[in-house]
């Protein structure tokens, strides 16, 4: 699978799915920029796994 087709399936941003990558091992082709992370389905497991930091909470207004 591809970054863009991680990101489409578990619904948040290529960007996140790319950082993920990075940062847990999944393996890539090509070099420094140009990287293209190869995902197996184990890491597309992981990736639904990870722990994902809170929002913040929203302000009410009830004035």
């Amino acid at each position: 699978m591809t970054t863009n087709e991680v990101a489409a399936k578990a619904g948040c941003s290529t960007i996140a799915a790319r950082k993920w990558a990075l940062e847990n091992g999944v393996s890539y082709a090509g070099s420094d920029r140009a990287k293209i992370y190869l995902w197996s389905e184990e890491d597309y497991e992981r990736f639904l796994k990870r722990p994902k930091p809170g929002k913040r909470a929203k302000i009410v207004d009830n004035s």
